[in-house]
């Protein structure tokens, strides 16, 4: 049952089967055949199509999202009541962190968070892409995210928490671009600057990884918009306009309700906009 709430919750948010297969990391006729049978067990349709690829949900669709977040809420609050150590209760805050900010940010966060802290919570992160991170929130895999590409979507609550500078870095004379893969926070600033400055690459690496880019930088191969905090002190680089100075957010579900989640969330925040 909790697979076919959680596709359902996935189909609902996306509007698509195709999307919610994305997000869960399953296949589409997978998606397909939760939907049917939720719907059997429901005696109801949730779902109907409007065109070729839109789904619009019904009344009573839009009735049972609210239960299914709940739900979901309590299978999560149930299965951390079983994570045990020497009789006592731990709770899993699973985080999913962009490239930058986990290790630029993270690392100054953690440093503030006291050690007995870790004798009642286990820290999971994970480090993706922004547009990997809003999948995983949107479909419960992290509880929040900390990502620099300013994205937004319904069920996402979005908070600014820290600054951040992009800097044009590396041999500025070549006509090698290193690039960040799409979905990641540098890609979208780095076409910002493409389409700023009339710019089409002759000569480019897509790579998903800010420190093999920083390592190139530093063997004076190709040039690459990166945060400055990132970079190694040996690499020029030149200082960009306002618009390239960026935030660094943390989002979230608007509706997970577990009060642990929320005050990390909150802690994580305050020390964040204190550094």
């Amino acid at each position: 049952m909790f697979k076919l709430i959680q596709s359902f919750i996935a189909v609902y948010e996306t509007r698509s089967f195709s999307k919610a297969a994305e997000q869960l990391f399953i296949s589409q006729p997978t998606v397909s055949v939760h939907i049917k049978q939720l719907e059997l067990q429901l005696n109801t349709t949730l779902f109907e199509r409007n065109g070729r690829t839109e789904l619009v949900p019904t009344t009573n669709a839009r009735k049972f999202y609210q239960h299914a977040l709940h739900l979901l809420d309590d299978w999560q609050s149930a299965t951390d009541s079983l994570d045990l150590a020497e009789e006592r209760s731990r709770t899993t805050v699973r985080i999913g962190a962009s490239q930058t900010s986990s290790t630029v940010l993270l690392p100054k966060i953690f440093a503030q968070i006291k050690k007995d802290e870790f004798n009642t919570i286990d820290f999971k992160i994970e480090m993706h892409n922004s547009g990997e991170i809003l999948a995983g929130v949107l479909n419960h895999q992290f509880d929040f995210g900390i990502i620099e590409k300013p994205i937004t979507h319904d069920f996402i609550t979005r908070e600014a928490i820290a600054g951040d500078q992009l800097v044009l870095a590396g041999n500025l004379d070549s006509t090698v671009w290193l690039v960040r893969e799409k979905g990641s926070g540098v890609y979208h600033y780095t076409q910002q600057y493409f389409k700023q400055h009339n710019i089409v690459p002759d000569h480019f690496l897509t790579i998903a990884n800010n420190d093999i880019i920083a390592k190139m930088l530093a063997q004076n191969v190709g040039k690459s918009i990166v945060s400055i905090q990132a970079l190694p002190e040996s690499v020029p680089y030149k200082k960009l306009d306002n618009a390239f100075n960026r935030q660094f957010y943390i989002i979230h579900h608007e509706h997970n309700n577990q009060s642990i989640i929320k005050n990390e969330i909150a802690r994580f925040t305050q020390i964040a906009r204190s550094l």
